[in-house]
């Protein structure tokens, strides 16, 4: 059976100005959801399943996924504000319902086999691609619901400025996750990452603590509880114009309702583009990488690119 890997990719990059994975960092105008589908396909993934904005749908289509088509059987599902009646949300909401929701749009195209999740602006690296592909091989096997591909905090740290990070606890043995907290503001300071708690104190973070990047591998059993506990989060926060019901949210919820969730450690380095400080950064990586030999010069086709 075929193993879907779904892309969240709905959600407009607005700190950095724009749709992230529009801006070109390899050397023939690749971007990061270039490298992240040319590395799921290398570790075996043969569905991509994209989750997007109607509203960019056209422009997506035409720009980005056409030069996958040829490599990967390429699905899509829609997520929008109005997925939720009028009645049940604020007028005045724009932002869409957060990744768990994204998710959550994508429940009939993976009725029938485990799959993975990704964001579409995050470089995972491939060794991470071949962790999530082989875990989703055995998953039923770990008599769990769900895995996490866990990076070490050191090595997802933007170049510039803050972003949020999710923060993992683990049983004494790291191998199951028993939490993840969403910390806003991670940034670097004196050297150490760190943010500010409630009280404006910088607290510092070990380089070492797991963290969450939305890499994520599930059986289709999920749905039902992620169904009812989006049903949930509507109930409490429908009218809230920003609220978002998040993956490691109801990562939580599957934990606290007695669900194991595997902890599958990565040592790989992200990258992502939180700022646009930070592209010249990504841009030096992706040309060591490839002057290294990890990735050719050219990802696709040569007519591919030339349609684009």
């Amino acid at each position: 059976m075929i193993t879907p890997l779904v892309i969240l990719a709905a959600t407009m990059g607005n700190r950095y100005g724009g749709l992230k994975y529009l801006d070109p960092i390899g050397p023939h105008g690749e971007t990061i959801l270039d490298y992240s589908v040319y590395d799921a396909v290398k570790a075996g993934f043969k569905r991509i399943v994209f989750v997007i904005n109607p509203s960019f749908e056209e422009a997506f289509k035409k720009s980005i996924s056409s030069r996958y088509e040829s490599l990967v059987e390429v699905d899509y599902v829609y997520q929008d504000v109005t997925d939720v009646p009028e009645e049940q949300r604020s007028p005045k909401r724009t932002a869409l319902w957060g990744s768990a929701h994204a998710l959550l749009c994508g429940r009939e195209a993976l009725s029938d086999t485990p799959f993975g999740v990704i964001n579409a602006v995050n470089f995972y690296q491939r060794e991470s691609f071949e962790l999530l592909y082989q875990g989703l091989q055995q998953l039923s096997e770990w008599e769990s619901e769900a895995f996490l591909v866990s990076y070490r905090l050191g090595n997802v740290m933007p170049e510039s400025g803050s972003a949020n990070r999710g923060i993992c606890r683990f049983d004494d043995e790291g191998n199951m996750l028993l939490r993840v907290d969403e910390i806003t503001g991670v940034e670097r300071v004196g050297g150490h990452p760190a943010y500010r708690d409630a009280c404006n104190r910088w607290v510092n973070l070990d380089e070492n603590v797991g963290v969450s990047m939305n890499m994520w591998g599930f059986l289709p059993t999920i749905f039902p509880a992620l169904e009812s506990g989006f049903g949930s989060f509507i109930n409490t926060y429908g009218t809230d114009v920003k609220a978002a019901y998040i993956l490691p949210t109801f990562v939580n919820e599957l934990i606290a309702g007695g669900a194991h969730v595997k902890n599958v450690p990565t040592d790989a380095r992200w990258m992502g583009l939180v700022s646009a400080d930070d592209k010249i950064q990504v841009l030096l990586r992706i040309n060591e990488l490839v002057r290294k030999g990890i990735y050719p010069p050219r990802l696709f086709p040569e007519e591919v690119h030339s349609e684009l």
